[in-house]
């Protein structure tokens, strides 16, 4: 008897073995990569949150708001400054590496808004960064909205580009919209 069951576990393992040869054997891609692996990065808009504070640089000339009156210093703004913080796909922001710079403002003495440009770099906590160009619409109330326009940089950000909406107030903002990375 203990022949008997030992020749049919034998037989048994004998033919698993087999067939496992077999399948091995006939998916030839388990074992030869016929061409270098690429990792890509997905051509799709994901979304993307930040939380951003400004602090201005006091040593650079300030930028007038054109249509109030050159005489009151209250009508200017800071030429630029840096921005910490942090977002998704960036960590913590490197604040010495994230300059930001007003290239204009103007006042619409029709609503009371003030529309500011800028344009900067955002520097994430791996040193890769990207570059943008915000419109920054400033309510007499001092609470303030405005696309921030996301456009190439360097390393994970080289071809990125995504449009995220802020809303602040004072000299901080939340943000959210997407980001596509182009790579």
């Amino acid at each position: 008897m203990f022949n008997s069951k030992f020749l049919t576990m034998k037989t048994l393992i004998s033919f698993f073995v087999t067939m496992m040869v077999m399948l091995v054997a006939c998916n030839k891609d388990q074992f030869v990569q016929d061409e270098p692996l690429l990792l890509k990065k997905a051509k799709v808009a994901i979304p993307m949150k930040a939380d951003f504070c400004f602090t201005p640089d006091l040593t650079l000339p300030p930028v007038h708001i054109n249509g109030l009156p050159w005489t009151d210093p209250a009508y200017f703004l800071p030429g630029g400054g840096w921005m910490s913080g942090n977002a998704t796909h960036m960590g913590e922001l490197i604040m010495e590496e994230s300059a930001l710079t007003v290239l204009s403002a103007s006042f619409d003495p029709n609503t009371g808004i003030v529309t500011w440009l800028a344009t900067g770099k955002a520097t994430a906590a791996n040193g890769d960064y990207y570059y943008y160009d915000a419109t920054t619409y400033v309510n007499p109330d001092k609470s303030f909205t405005g696309p921030v326009k996301m456009r190439d940089g360097v390393g994970k950000f080289e071809g990125a580009t995504g449009t995220v909406q802020m809303v602040g107030q004072g000299t901080c903002w939340h943000a959210e919209g997407t980001m596509s990375f182009e790579q």
